[in-house]
């Protein structure tokens, strides 16, 4: 079994897995569970400040993670060791906490949210018999303090929010291996032809470089990032005789080959649930559409290509000119460049080119400061 074989095998058990734990938890962006846990806590306990904290077992730490009527970024500390402080302790011994006087507490800078707290309530977050964390609520927003029904409301509460929680996780985790995996097999895919070796890594360093200079945000310039990775993902259902053939393509072998934009698209859009990856599906199906409308699947005109497809094909562009091929030797950068001043307005966005040209001129950028090719 090739090196392919095996990762397109494990990319369909990921899929399937995938597809299962989302039916568990409809919920799956984690900060917003986070939120929604505690504002529902909030609510219930009629509290004024809240934190939610979760446990981290590989660091031995405890970590917070969301919050409410505070910010995280106002704690006296946003990492506490297991037993550490009140949080810590509840998180040690899994039993919830309600304090009434707070002027014993002695560690209170590391206890709860604020100094002037007269009431703590702290409650564990476990999932299956095991602790994945804590929350600690602070005041009654009328003034009073909490009681015992209060901890038994939220404690119940924290019981079925534990489940969802743990779901998101899992989900979360088998989600990164998959995006790992996927890019491993965009590698692969790359490796197949040994003059095109890298191709989509060099295609995303330039594409990000491109996403920087136009001033998108970090999510946006990662998601960019990611898009132009997997942007050749369909070439997995092109045989290798088209792929790796050493003279020009006859016209039913190109007609073949343009088909990798389907297939990647149809690939990606595997992945659920896919809006986190809408960017890279649309990506993969559209990089070689033109400005004009001559480019393919779907000759798409001027903006009706989405800006990370325009700035893909761009890099895309410019990398293939100046790749070394049996039947071409490449342009030298400065060619690669006038070509595409010369096809801009017609096939390629002008300001994604004269972004791009202005980044070769200038190289302003630390080339070594790109996003590490195994983030998430």
């Amino acid at each position: 079994m090739t090196t392919i074989t095996k990762l397109e095998s494990k990319v369909k058990e990921l899929s399937k897995l995938l597809e299962a734990l989302k039916e568990l938890n409809a919920a799956i962006d984690l900060q917003d569970i986070f939120q929604g846990i505690l504002d529902q806590m909030v609510m219930i306990a009629e509290a004024k400040e809240a934190t939610l904290w979760v446990l981290e077992k590989e660091k031995n730490q405890i970590v917070a993670k969301a919050s409410s009527g505070t910010s995280t970024e106002s704690l006296p500390t946003s990492t506490l060791s297991i037993g550490e402080g009140i949080v810590g302790k509840v998180v040690k011994t899994g039993e919830a906490e309600l304090i009434t006087d707070t002027e014993n507490v002695i560690n209170s800078s590391v206890a709860y949210l604020s100094p002037r707290s007269t009431s703590i309530l702290t409650v564990p977050l476990l999932a299956k018999g095991q602790i994945i964390g804590a929350i600690q609520l602070n005041d009654k927003k009328d003034g009073g303090h909490f009681d015992t029904r209060d901890r038994e409301l939220a404690v119940i509460l924290a019981e079925q929010s534990a489940l969802s929680l743990h779901n998101s996780q899992m989900y979360d985790e088998l989600y990164k291996m998959f995006v790992s995996m996927i890019r491993m097999l965009a590698e692969a895919l790359d490796a197949r032809d040994p003059l095109t070796k890298g191709h989509s890594e060099r295609v995303a360093r330039y594409a990000w470089l491109i996403g920087k200079r136009m001033k998108l945000d970090a999510q946006d310039c990662f998601e960019l990032y990611q898009a132009a990775i997997l942007h050749d993902i369909g070439k997995i259902g092109i045989e290798d005789r088209i792929l790796r053939k050493t003279t020009g393509l006859t016209e039913n072998e190109y007609e073949l080959m343009k088909t990798h934009t389907e297939i990647g698209a149809r690939i990606l859009s595997a992945i659920q649930p896919n809006r986190f990856f809408q960017k890279s599906i649309d990506t993969a199906m559209l990089h070689h559409e033109r400005m004009d409308g001559s480019g393919y699947p779907k000759q798409l005109k001027g903006e009706e290509i989405p800006l990370f497809a325009r700035i893909v094909g761009v890099a895309d562009a410019f990398d293939a000119m100046t790749t070394v091929r049996t039947y071409s030797e490449g342009m030298s950068v400065r060619e690669a460049a006038a070509e595409l001043i010369r096809c801009k307005g017609s096939l390629f966005d002008a300001d994604i080119v004269d972004i791009f040209i202005e980044i070769l001129e200038n190289c302003s950028y630390d080339l070594q400061s790109f996003p590490k090719t195994d983030a998430v």
